[in-house]
């Protein structure tokens, strides 16, 4: 039989191979092509890690027992909105007051998200 991650546990993996990843790529980027490429990717990874540590934080600090199912859902729609929100928010500051270069910083960000896809998908093949 096999034995499910709770939600709780689930999200605290994606968000530590989240967090993996985007210091991998970094790293990797610093000794390839230097400071100024690994700094970019850095930041874009954290633009995608952090929104995602707030909406956790939403959906997940709530205990469900007891609450009703429109209330499980107000919570997810407020963590999708606060992730949303602080993404856009964290995607303008970046690009309209910090010196970054552009590929780096998506792939970076993108590499992120495609991480998390992946993890949810295979990590308890519940889809």
């Amino acid at each position: 039989m096999k034995r499910h991650l709770s939600d709780k546990q689930m999200a605290l993996v994606i968000l530590c191979c989240q967090l993996l990843l985007v210091v991998a790529v970094a790293t990797l980027f610093f000794y390839q092509q230097g400071e100024a490429v690994a700094r970019s990717a850095l930041i874009g990874g954290g633009i995608y890690w952090v929104p995602q540590c707030l909406f956790s934080i939403r959906v997940l600090a709530f205990s469900t027992k007891g609450a009703t199912s429109s209330s499980v859902v107000a919570d997810f729609y407020s963590g999708a909105g606060i992730k949303f929100g602080s993404t856009i928010l964290l995607f303008v500051i970046v690009l309209k007051y910090m010196e970054v270069l552009h590929a780096p910083l998506f792939t970076a960000y993108a590499l992120a998200l495609l991480m998390q896809w992946i993890v949810s998908f295979t990590l308890n093949n519940r889809y």
